[in-house]
């Protein structure tokens, strides 16, 4: 890792800089002082030898960088550099950026990883949130390079690619993403393997840069937006909600009170015998008993569109509605004992939507022209999923697989679809494309080793109900029901965001 060293003509502003950089970089990368000299009458200047014995004590073959105040401090530094052994010397970069921008650049992205000339170009870019605040694009009396220009103006980052997943936050912290949760942000996302982008209103960062997360100028109240693009993109996007819920490092006072800031377990990797999910969409539902009466095992429309048939499809969906309203019911009764009622409310907002007498309407009306209930449910419930995939709030959003989640139960219950296929008898982790909230909460979770999925999101109920029952869930995993069959070992590591096949 990258380590720094800090000159100045004073030890008390080298050791407040010192102070300042620790607050953004919490145990990352090395940072000492090399400051003032020793004589008490006249303390203030610098001293080469103190500075070659400083880059020693901190020397890693990734690289020092050192930043100074002014003046003597750089012929010192460059004095120091001609007393080291010369190997060691070439690892070792003079920094000409301003001493306490600078060396928080350098420090954050030393400690995320950044290797030598990434620091250093951090550390020189550090001026530009400084510069987009007052209105500046160029250092005054001066042309700046054009990347410069382009950081300061908040855009340096090209926008996200049209697959990008991405989450949303409105900013609580009363100062917005100043330095310190801005470098905690970008010090959270660093490890994942994506490429990670932050937006607000139109401008675009490197959400791994902390110069170009400043110049966006986030402040209480903005919404931003981040992108993620890669192997782990839903990881980075759940920790970032994550940390967003707890202020980015801060405290944020709330009607509730304060919020401490911790730092979470990952949990341990799982491993089990695959068991992949039927492809019967119908069968991603809860298992429900069949029906009585006459009906049939085809949603297809009927040709039958008699008064007779009419009033036997109208009487075969109200009873389906009614009979899968009583079953979320009764799963949000069960769920409230075992999770608490904050999870019962899932499916307790399912079954208020079933009982939404202008929905049931509607799919009644609609039934004489399709033909059968199962197409008049299928149009009217398509049209309620698009309507929750087109709103802008992430959150809500996905609340889609939820009205598909109660579509399939009712189409379940008006053709009588076989029940799912019991899941194995010993320890597993599911293999699906997606899973509905219903089918999770009826699984028996001392069986459930993890859950890995081709599709889902991390704001979605399942996800979030799998958390609540302490199962270990990834989504968004490319080719996943390719690779994955009945019966073979696999591993997930929830903390890696990976699932490995023996």
């Amino acid at each position: 890792m990258v380590n720094l060293v800090v000159v100045s003509h004073s030890a008390k502003l080298a050791e407040g800089v010192a102070e300042l950089a620790g607050q953004m970089i919490q145990g990352g990368c090395r940072l000492i002082t090399a400051a003032g000299v020793d004589d008490e009458a006249h303390p203030i200047g610098t001293d080469a030898v103190k500075i070659m014995a400083a880059i020693e004590e901190v020397f890693d073959p990734s690289g020092v960088v050192v930043m100074m105040d002014l003046g003597s401090a750089l012929l010192s530094a460059e004095t120091a550099l001609e007393l080291l052994d010369p190997d060691m010397a070439r690892q070792v970069r003079l920094c000409a950026a301003p001493l306490v921008e600078g060396t928080l650049a350098a420090a954050v992205a030393a400690s995320n990883g950044a290797d030598l000339d990434r620091v250093m170009a951090d550390a020189m870019d550090a001026l530009a949130a400084k510069r987009a605040q007052l209105g500046e694009t160029v250092p005054a009396g001066g042309e700046a390079p054009p990347d410069e220009t382009a950081t300061a103006a908040g855009a340096q980052a090209t926008p996200p690619g049209e697959g990008a997943r991405r989450a949303f936050w409105r900013i609580e912290n009363p100062h917005g993403l100043h330095a310190r949760p801005a470098a905690r942000l970008v010090s959270v996302l660093s490890p994942f393997a994506a490429r990670l982008t932050l937006e607000k209103t139109g401008q675009f960062a490197d959400a791994n840069r902390l110069n170009q997360v400043a110049a966006l100028q986030v402040r209480q109240g903005d919404e931003i937006v981040l992108y993620a693009e890669g192997e782990q993109a839903d990881a980075a996007l759940a920790a970032f909600l994550q940390e967003a819920r707890t202020g980015f490092g801060e405290t944020i006072p709330t009607q509730e009170g304060e919020v401490l800031q911790g730092t979470t377990v990952a949990e341990p990797p799982v491993t089990a015998r695959a068991w992949r999910l039927t492809g019967d969409p119908r069968q991603n539902a809860v298992g429900i008993p069949a029906m009585t009466g006459n009906q049939t095992q085809s949603a297809q429309p009927r040709a039958d569109t008699s008064l007779d048939c009419i009033q036997l499809e109208q009487r075969r969906f109200a009873e389906a509605i009614d009979q899968a309203q009583r079953q979320l019911e009764q799963l949000a009764a069960a769920i409230s004992l075992r999770l608490g009622p904050r999870f019962a409310g899932i499916f307790e907002a399912q079954a208020m939507l079933l009982s939404d007498e202008g929905l049931r309407d509607a799919v009644a009306e609609n039934i004489p022209r399709l033909g059968s209930a199962a197409a008049a449910w299928r149009k009217e419930t398509a049209a309620m999923a698009a309507d929750y995939a087109g709103l802008q709030d992430e959150y809500l959003r996905v609340r889609e697989l939820d009205v598909r989640d109660m579509r399939d139960m009712v189409l379940a219950l008006i053709d009588t679809a076989p029940p799912p296929p019991p899941p194995p008898s010993e320890e597993y982790i599911l293999i699906g494309k997606e899973l509905y909230p219903s089918r999770l909460a009826s699984l028996d979770r001392a069986k459930v080793a993890g859950i890995a999925l081709e599709g889902g999101h991390p704001l979605s109920h399942t996800a979030i109900l799998a958390r609540a029952m302490g199962i270990p869930i990834l989504v968004g995993i490319t080719g996943l029901m390719d690779r994955v069959h009945n019966g073979q070992t696999v591993t997930l590591d929830p903390a890696r965001g990976v699932l490995r096949i023996a």
